[in-house]
């Protein structure tokens, strides 16, 4: 079928189900569904509506409690994007279909008139499927009339779109990984030459012995730490060691400025 055989099908579908009894709405819904499933035009538009859609966080919008009616009673918002109608629409079907709604129960809630049912039933087909119908009607025949792009050829490009963002994603993340690692190889080396320095300065320095095995262990911890590839410890360790080399100052003179961008680099880096 081409696309106007399609909606010419859908209409009928839904026209059925607009005219009909409910107790043959099931059969009706199950038609709808179908016209839709057979035509891929109505299929990739359904599918562009639905993309990013949140059905949950919708139902809380559009379903209601009511403000005049006491008890459970609820009232259906009509949806005032047509993205949203045909989505929330859709997806509602689905749920009847499925037997996740009972249809009965959904009507007496959510479109209670006076206790009577069938009028229930018929606000429900006016004020739900009737809107929903000709919403997708009118976009179709513009689709057909080429005034908008042809829903599958838009599904396809926003595919595509979302394949190369996802690999440009992919490259990025792999260039700042290479990059991350890079930066911190060179850091580790220039940490590493920096403790090789202030441990021979600690023995040739004029100090006693107890703050020379002091200074050496502070050093020496946080040499090791920097391999275990452990933050918390790392943090910890160039803690006790900024301390440290403030306390003799001459000897270390801007040590402090010289390692701090290099332990974020390493940080960042694990």
């Amino acid at each position: 079928m081409g696309k106007t055989e399609e909606l010419e099908l859908f209409t009928k579908t839904c026209d059925d189900f607009l005219d009909s009894k409910y107790i043959l709405a099931d059969v009706k819904i199950v038609g709808v569904l179908k016209s839709i499933a057979g035509s891929e035009t109505l299929l990739a538009l359904f599918k562009n509506c639905l993309s990013g859609f949140d059905y949950e966080k919708a139902k809380k919008k559009y379903l209601v409690k009511s403000k005049y009616l006491s008890g459970d009673k609820g009232e259906y918002v009509l949806p005032r994007s047509s993205r949203e109608l045909l989505a929330f629409t859709f997806m509602f079907l689905l749920d009847v279909d499925a037997k996740r709604i009972d249809l009965g129960e959904f009507v007496k809630r959510y479109f209670y008139e006076d206790g009577s049912f069938t009028l229930g039933y018929s606000a429900f087909l006016n004020t739900m499927i009737k809107p929903f119908r000709d919403t997708v009607k009118a976009i179709t025949e513009r689709i057909i009339e080429g005034r908008i792009q042809d829903p599958v050829e838009a599904f396809t490009e926003e595919e595509e779109r979302k394949e190369r963002e996802a690999e440009e994603e992919k490259k990025r993340k792999n260039a700042e990984k290479e990059l991350l690692s890079k930066t911190y190889g060179e850091s580790l080396k220039s940490l590493r030459e920096i403790l090789l320095i202030d441990r021979q300065k600690i023995e040739t320095a004029k100090i006693s012995d107890g703050e020379k095995r002091d200074l050496s262990l502070i050093v020496t911890m946080l040499g090791n730490v920097l391999e275990s590839g452990d933050k918390e410890s790392i943090n910890y360790a160039y803690a006790a060691y900024k301390f440290a080399v403030r306390t003799k100052r001459f000897m270390f003179f801007g040590r402090v400025k010289k390692t701090q961008k290099l332990i974020e680099d390493v940080l960042n880096g694990i």
